[in-house]
């Protein structure tokens, strides 16, 4: 109990305890956020915060305070509408085949609810063999995730790569925005998740963490191209001197 000089009732002392704690968890539960410790997203901010308030409620039980009464239904209100909200984007968040092969490979690391927003700004595209995706030496906003078939990557019209199903296009020319490097042809029907580059450019701008995972994804991507490139490249050099 509170060493106070004066009687008080035990009642009073044990809201005042009360209220006090719940003041502590506010400012631990702000120093945590602001730590990087807890996130706002998360489920343990919101749910100290509904703690808090409570504490805080109960502290006013014998002075009534409307402002302050107000104030802390609404943290209550507010945080539980948060929970509700992030318990419906884990597990209510539905995906199509062809979305969910685009995840398991390259945004792992994403929520549901994240991944759901940026596939919102994709759409499936069909194109007929021979067609071109990307030109050499040109400007796209072409940023797209093979799904089915098979493409050529040429330069200088010179074959240096095939890349097929689960593969990325145009990451380097999305990331970098430089003229393409390379010509990607389809040698046979393809399927291909295709971005709209305004509606993803808008959202990357707003969400950091989306950005940070698609980028490390088109990183890993490129690289695992690149060997793969040159991989090709020597197996045809070898080819040739042996012939």
């Amino acid at each position: 109990m509170l060493n106070i000089p004066f009687e008080i009732p035990d009642y009073i002392q044990l809201t005042t305890m009360v209220g006090v704690f719940g003041a502590g968890l506010y400012i631990l539960n702000y120093f945590l956020l602001q730590m990087g410790i807890v996130r706002g997203t998360g489920v343990t901010y919101p749910v100290l915060v509904i703690v808090a308030a409570s504490c805080v409620l109960i502290s006013m039980m014998r002075e009534f305070n409307l402002a302050g009464s107000i104030i802390q239904m609404a943290y209550i209100s507010i945080s539980v509408l948060g929970l509700l909200r992030g318990y419906l984007s884990r597990h209510l968040v539905r995906f199509s085949d062809a979305e969910r092969q685009f995840i398991a490979h390259h945004l792992e690391t994403l929520k549901p609810h994240q991944a759901r927003r940026l596939l919102n700004t994709a759409t499936i595209q069909e194109f007929p063999a021979g067609s071109k995706l990307i030109e050499e030496g040109k400007t796209t906003d072409f940023l797209g995730f093979v799904l089915s078939g098979q493409t050529t990557i040429l330069k200088d019209d010179q074959v240096i790569n095939r890349c097929g199903a689960d593969e990325i296009l145009g990451e380097l020319t999305f990331s970098l925005g430089l003229p393409a490097t390379a010509t990607v042809k389809a040698t046979e029907p393809t399927t291909c998740l295709v971005f709209d580059n305004i509606q993803l450019t808008r959202l990357l701008r707003r969400n950091r963490h989306i950005d940070d995972a698609l980028k490390a994804a088109h990183f890993r991507h490129a690289r695992q191209k690149l060997l793969s490139s040159n991989k090709h490249t020597l197996r045809a050099q070898n080819s040739s001197v042996a012939a």
